[in-house]
C-alpha cells in the first residue's frame, strides 16, 4: 500500500523540476447556503489509545464541523489551519525545505468561522481521510455538501493523520514506526486495530454530537439521516463504520483500500446504500478490486461501482484542482481541472438520493465527462 500523501503533486514537482506553483483557491460551492465552521478537541475517556504503548492514554482527536449558515462571518477559516506546524510536518515527510511547500498555505476555501447557523434540520455526513492525510483533504466535496444542505464533520485521525494539532498548541505526528512498511506476517496485527480505531472515531463523533445539546449546531442535525464517506484508507473506515454502527444509513468510498476490510464484512456486505468511485484498476494490487467485487455482490441494498479510466489514486482528493502543472505530472490522463468538483457533485448526488429522497441521475456528471465503467444493483 502506497503511503497517502495528499500533497503528492507538490512532491513530484519538487523532485522533478524547479517550477513555482500558483495554487488555485477552492471553487465556489455549488449550492445556495453559506458555510460556517467550528473546531473542537474531543477525548474519548472510555477508549484506550491503541497507537501508544502507554495504555493509560485515552483517545483524543481534533475535529472540524461545517454547517449551512445564514450569512458569512468576518473570519474566513483557512484551508490548512496551524499552517506553520502542518507545513513543517509535510516538509519533514517529503524531506524538503518548508519554503517549497508554503504556497499551499495561501489557498482559501469558503468556510467562515462560527458563522450563524441556519435554523433548520439537515442530514449529517462524516468524512474520513486517507493514511497520512488530513481532515480537509477533500474540502471541495465537503463544501459542496454543506452548500447543498448537509452538516459535515471530519477528524484528523490521531497518529494516522499527517499531523494532529490541538487547540492548546500540542501536536502528534504521523506514526511512521507503526504504520509504514508493515511486514506481510504482521499485516492484520497492525491494520485491523488501526482501521477499528478509525471506525471508532466515526462512532465517537456521532456520540459527541448527540450530547452537544447546548451547541447551536446540535439543533441543525437530523440524527435519523447519517452518511459516511472517505478516501483511500478513509474508504476502508467508511465501510467498517457502516458495518459497526447502525445509525449510518449510506456509505460512499473514494478509491478506497479494501484489502484491510475483514473477511466477515467482505463476505456479508452491508445493508445500506453503497457507492464506490475510483480508478479503473489498482496497479500492483489486484486483491483490492477482487475484494471490492466480492463485497459489492454481497451488499443487500442499492450499490454502485464507478471506475474511471486513466485516473490515479490521488485524483480522488482535492489535489487535481490546485494546479495545471501538478495535473500534468501527477494525475491520470483523463483528469482535468473540473475533476475534483465533479467528484464532489457526485458525492452530493448520492447522499441526496439516499438521505433526502431526491432521485436524479447523479452519475451523469461523471459518465458524460470521463470514460467510465459502471455497475449497479
Amino acid at each position: 500500500m502506497k503511503k497517502i500523501l495528499l500533497f503528492i503533486p507538490i512532491i513530484l514537482l519538487f523532485n522533478s523540476c524547479a517550477l513555482i506553483l500558483d495554487f488555485q483557491d477552492l471553487p465556489k460551492p455549488i449550492g445556495d447556503y453559506s458555510i460556517g465552521t467550528d473546531v473542537f478537541d474531543w477525548e474519548d475517556k472510555y477508549r484506550d489509545e491503541w497507537f501508544t504503548p502507554n495504555k493509560i492514554d485515552s483517545r483524543k482527536i481534533s475535529v472540524q464541523i461545517w454547517y449551512p449558515a445564514i450569512e458569512k462571518s468576518d473570519s474566513l477559516y483557512p484551508y490548512l489551519d496551524y499552517p506553520e506546524l502542518r507545513i513543517e510536518a509535510i516538509a519533514n515527510q517529503i524531506n524538503q525545505s518548508k519554503n517549497l511547500v508554503k504556497p499551499v498555505t495561501k489557498v482559501e476555501g469558503n468556510s467562515y468561522y462560527k458563522a450563524k447557523p441556519v435554523n433548520k434540520k439537515f442530514p449529517l455526513i462524516l468524512f474520513s481521510h486517507g493514511l497520512g492525510g488530513y481532515k480537509t483533504q477533500n474540502m471541495i466535496a465537503i463544501e459542496a455538501l454543506v452548500s447543498k444542505g448537509y452538516i459535515v464533520i471530519s477528524a484528523d485521525h490521531t497518529y494516522d493523520a499527517n499531523i494532529t494539532v490541538f487547540e492548546d498548541g500540542t501536536y502528534i505526528d504521523y506514526s511512521y514506526n507503526i504504520l509504514d512498511n508493515v511486514p506481510k506476517e504482521k499485516f492484520w496485527d497492525v491494520r485491523l486495530p488501526q482501521v477499528n480505531t478509525r471506525a471508532a472515531d466515526i462512532s465517537f463523533m456521532i456520540d459527541k454530537l448527540q450530547l452537544m445539546k447546548k451547541h447551536p449546531v446540535y439543533n441543525l442535525i437530523d440524527f435519523n439521516k447519517i452518511g459516511v464517506f472517505g478516501m483511500s484508507t478513509g474508504g476502508t473506515t467508511a465501510i467498517v463504520s457502516s458495518w459497526n454502527d447502525t445509525r449510518i444509513s449510506a456509505c460512499l468510498n473514494l478509491d478506497g483500500w479494501i484489502v484491510p476490510v475483514a473477511d466477515e464484512i467482505i463476505n456479508t456486505g452491508i445493508k445500506i446504500p453503497f457507492c464506490y468511485i475510483g480508478q479503473e484498476y489498482w496497479e500492483g494490487n489486484p486483491l483490492n478490486y477482487d475484494k471490492l467485487e466480492k463485497f459489492y455482490k454481497n451488499c443487500s441494498s442499492d450499490s454502485y461501482l464507478l471506475k474511471i479510466n486513466k485516473t490515479k489514486h490521488f485524483d480522488y482528493s482535492d489535489s487535481p484542482h490546485f494546479s495545471k502543472v501538478s495535473r500534468m505530472i501527477a494525475s491520470g490522463k483523463n483528469v482535468d481541472s473540473k475533476f475534483a468538483e465533479r467528484i464532489g457533485i457526485s458525492v452530493v448526488g448520492f447522499f441526496d438520493e439516499y438521505l433526502k429522497g431526491e432521485n436524479y441521475n447523479w452519475t451523469e456528471i461523471i459518465i458524460n465527462n470521463y470514460e467510465t465503467s459502471i455497475q449497479f444493483k
